[in-house]
This record gives C-alpha cells, structure tokens and sequence, in this order.
C-alpha cells in the first residue's frame, strides 16, 4: 500500500494512507418521483477533500461498494 502511494508522489506512512482512507463516506440518498412504487436511491461520497479523492482511485475502493 505504502509502495503504490510512493510511486505516484504520495510519501505517506500506512497509518496515514489508512486515516485518509477511514475517513471516505458515503451516502444513500433516496429520490421518490411522485409516483406509486419504491423510491429510487442514489450512491454517492460525502464531501471529501482532493486527495481523498486521488487515494480512494488510486486504491480502487469503488469494486467494494455493494451491488444494487
């Protein structure tokens, strides 16, 4: 993990690399049409800073959101 982070420029220890990483969030939030039936849900990441963004890609932590 540490190795992946340096060769892009990231010089950061694990624990770091695992604080930045705990801190990613994220949100379900339902969307109701007006219609009958189930609301429709959207998936998405609390706000989160630039480089969050950069470690979550560059560890590819969207294959381990669960399926719909």
């Amino acid at each position: 993990m540490r190795r992946e982070a340096y060769q892009t420029g990231l010089h950061l220890s694990v624990r770091e690399l695992l604080s930045i990483l705990g801190s990613i969030q994220e949100t379900l939030l339902p969307h109701h049409h007006g219609g009958k039936g189930r609301p429709s849900a959207q998936r998405m990441l609390t706000d989160t800073a630039q480089s969050e963004l950069y470690i979550a890609e560059l560890f590819g932590i969207q294959r381990y959101v669960p399926a719909r």
